[in-house]
C-alpha cells in the first residue's frame, strides 16, 4: 500500500491561516471550554475519553462542550511540544498575550529575525497540532491548518 503525503506546504499561507485560527477561533473553543488563554502553558487532561455522543439538542451542546475542551487540550499539548524557541514565540504571544514588539525584544531579535522565526513557529504548531488532532479522534471536527502547494 502507498500512501500519498502531501509534504509541499505554502509555508506563509499556512501561518497566516495558523494565525487566524489562533487569534480568532481559538476563543470560541477557550470559551466553550471554559479555559483561558494561560491554560495552554499546563497540562489539563483529565486521562479520560472524551468521545462524542449522539441524541437531542442538550447532548449536542454537551457534544459541542466535548469536542471545543478536546481542541483547547490538543492546542495546549501541540504549544508544549513545540522546540524550545517556537515555543517561547508562540506561548509568549497567545497564552500571555505579549505584543509582538516585545516578544522580538526579549528574545533580541530584528524584526525581519522576529518575522521569519515566528512564520517557522507557526508552521510548527500546524504539524504538532495534526498529530494531537488525530491522537484525539477530532479529524472530522477540526481543519486541517496547512496550506499545500499545488505542485
Amino acid at each position: 500500500m502507498q500512501m500519498n503525503l502531501n509534504l509541499d506546504i505554502d509555508y506563509v499561507a499556512t501561518a497566516k491561516k495558523v494565525t487566524n485560527f489562533l487569534d480568532k477561533k481559538l476563543d470560541r473553543y477557550l470559551a466553550l471550554s471554559g479555559k483561558q488563554r494561560y491554560d495552554l502553558k499546563s497540562p489539563t487532561f483529565d486521562g479520560m475519553p472524551k468521545g462524542p455522543v449522539s441524541g437531542n439538542s442538550n447532548e449536542n451542546r454537551m457534544i459541542n462542550i466535548n469536542i471545543a475542551e478536546n481542541v483547547v487540550d490538543c492546542v495546549g499539548q501541540a504549544m508544549r511540544n513545540l522546540t524550545s524557541e517556537s515555543q517561547r514565540i508562540l506561548l509568549s504571544r497567545y497564552s500571555d498575550s505579549m505584543m509582538v514588539y516585545k516578544i522580538a525584544e526579549e528574545l533580541n531579535y530584528s524584526a525581519s529575525t522576529y518575522t521569519r522565526r515566528q512564520e517557522k513557529a507557526l508552521c510548527e504548531f500546524a504539524d504538532r497540532f495534526e498529530f494531537q488532532v488525530i491522537k484525539h479522534g477530532l479529524q472530522d471536527e477540526v481543519v486541517d491548518l496547512h496550506v499545500y502547494s499545488k505542485n
